[in-house]
Order: structure tokens, then C-alpha cells, then sequence
């Protein structure tokens, strides 16, 4: 168990890697391929990362980010394996809100994924529901029916919303479920299959619409952009695990939050976005939401 400060700052960096990934996820995605083509490549290089980090952390024995996995049982992976799958679709649905969005609209928006882990550490772990809470679901809704409303009145909401909405709720899940897994399997180990399972639904995708395993190879810049995703990826996602047993789920979504605002500058500097006033409402209710999760 490391120290408070100690945890909190791989927390810091891990949060820095998530952003910079998804900067060069947007950058990467604007050239228009499909998404689940990007993401096979991705998970080639953040597996290769993982390998070597496995290496270094065997040789020198770290056990916290490391343990046995053959006492498991059969019920053990299944549960990790499922796991693995659905979260696999929170960046499928994220991957294509990036490529038919706003990031500067979307980062802000994933405060929304809280309510969903509240509600899951309620049904999963028995924790309670306090008025702040009730409070933050209520706002949340709010929001996005002001934002929606003329399209909820033919039950069509917009492809940006839709697919925030879905990879939110698919992640604001499995973000509570990966502490079952993780406490079986180790954060190192975990974060493999988790990877794994990521690699074989693109292969599924690959066979299901295109009849192949493989994708065409991306360019030499887009190869590169992979790579350096797979290593943001890597790290962002290994120390993000690993914070999730330090500290409580409450300052994990806390400091989230907070990089989040610093993704919607960057959105709306970097890529040149545009917000209109409904938007900024909706993330400002939002933002606030996420917040009054915390008590």
C-alpha cells in the first residue's frame, strides 16, 4: 500500500496520459477510417508496452501491481473476461462519438459515466444514495432534456448524445466492476486481459462486417499516432487501475473531473470547436453533477 501522496500523484499522471490520448484519438480519428481499425493497431502497441512493463515488474517483484493468477477459478475469468467485453463497447461508442462529435463537447460530459457508477456501487455494494446525489441525477436530466428537447418529442436524439450517453453508461459500470477482477487478478494482469479481450472484439468486428482479421494498415503517421496511444494508453490505464485499490472511487471521479474541464479547453483551442449555449449548459450542469456525486 503506497502513501496517500504517492497515490495521488500516479493518479495526477494517469490522468495526464488519458488526456493527451484523447487528443491524438480525435486527431487520429478525423482522417475518417473506421474506429475498430485504429483500435487493433492501438492494442498491438499497448500490449507491447504491457509486456515489457510485466517483465520489469517480475524482475523486480513488485507485488502490487502484480499476483498469481492460476488459484482462480473458472467463475473468476468468466466474470473478468465479461467484464472486459462489455467495457470493451464504452470505447467502441467513445472512439465513435470522438470521430462524429465535439471533444470539447464530450470530455465534459463524461461526469455523466459518475451517476452510473453510483448506481452500480449501490446495487453491487450496498452503498447509499444521499440528497446531493438525487440531486446530481436530477440536474443531469435536466440538462440533457433542455438540450434534447425538440428531438426527444420524436424520440430521436442527436448522434453526438447518443453515443456520449452510451460509452457513459457502459464505463461509469465497468468502472466499479474492474475493482472485482482486479482483486483476483492483479492491476498488471488485469489491464492484460482486459487488452486482450479489447483486441479479440476488433477481430470480431473484423469478421462480422468485413469478412477479414486483420485491417489494412494505416499510414506511417497513423501507425505512429497508434503507437504513441498505445503507450499513453498503457500507462493511463494501468495506473488508473492501480489507483482505484489506493484511495476511495469518490477522488478517482473527483480528479477526472477536474482534467475533463482542462480536455474541453483543449477542444475548443486545439480543434478549433464550437460550443453553443445549450451545450455549455447541458456541461455545466453536468460538471456540477459530477461534483455533488462526491458527498
Amino acid at each position: 500500500m503506497l502513501d496517500f501522496k504517492t497515490s495521488l500523484l500516479l493518479k495526477i499522471i494517469s490522468s495526464v496520459f488519458f488526456l493527451f490520448s484523447g487528443i491524438v484519438w480525435k486527431k487520429l480519428l478525423s482522417n475518417g477510417n473506421r474506429n475498430y481499425h485504429y483500435i487493433f493497431y492501438r492494442v498491438i502497441a499497448t500490449l507491447f508496452f504491457f509486456l515489457l512493463l510485466q517483465c520489469y515488474f517480475q524482475y523486480h517483484k513488485i507485488e502490487n501491481f502484480n499476483t498469481i493468477i492460476s488459484a482462480n477459478t473458472y467463475e473468476d475469468w468468466i466474470v473478468c473476461i465479461s467484464i472486459c467485453l462489455f467495457s470493451f463497447w464504452g470505447l467502441y461508442f467513445y472512439t465513435e462519438a470522438l470521430q462524429k462529435g465535439r471533444l470539447s463537447f464530450i470530455a465534459p460530459l463524461n461526469g455523466i459515466s459518475t451517476l452510473f457508477t453510483i448506481i452500480t456501487s449501490v446495487l453491487i455494494f450496498n452503498e447509499s444514495l444521499s440528497t446531493s446525489k438525487y440531486i446530481a441525477l436530477l440536474l443531469v436530466l435536466i440538462g440533457l432534456f433542455l438540450h434534447q428537447k425538440d428531438k426527444l418529442v420524436n424520440f430521436n436524439l442527436s448522434k453526438e448524445v447518443l453515443l456520449t450517453l452510451l460509452f457513459n453508461v457502459i464505463w461509469g459500470i465497468s468502472f466499479v466492476l474492474y475493482l472485482i477482477p482486479i482483486k483476483k487478478f492483479g492491476v498488471l494482469n488485469f489491464s492484460v486481459i482486459l487488452e486482450l479481450c479489447v483486441f479479440v472484439s476488433c477481430v470480431g468486428l473484423l469478421v462480422f462486417k468485413e469478412k477479414k482479421i486483420v485491417p489494412p494498415k494505416p499510414k506511417n503517421k497513423e501507425l505512429l499516432l497508434c503507437s504513441l496511444m498505445g503507450f499513453l494508453v498503457a500507462g493511463g490505464s494501468l495506473l488508473s487501475n492501480f489507483t482505484l485499490t489506493q484511495f476511495p472511487v469518490s477522488l478517482n471521479i473527483l480528479i477526472s473531473l477536474l482534467f475533463e474541464l482542462i480536455v474541453l479547453a483543449v477542444g475548443l483551442y486545439f480543434f478549433r470547436e464550437k460550443l453553443n449555449s445549450k451545450d455549455w449548459f447541458l456541461i455545466a450542469l453536468a460538471t456540477i453533477g459530477g461534483f455533488l456525486l462526491l458527498f
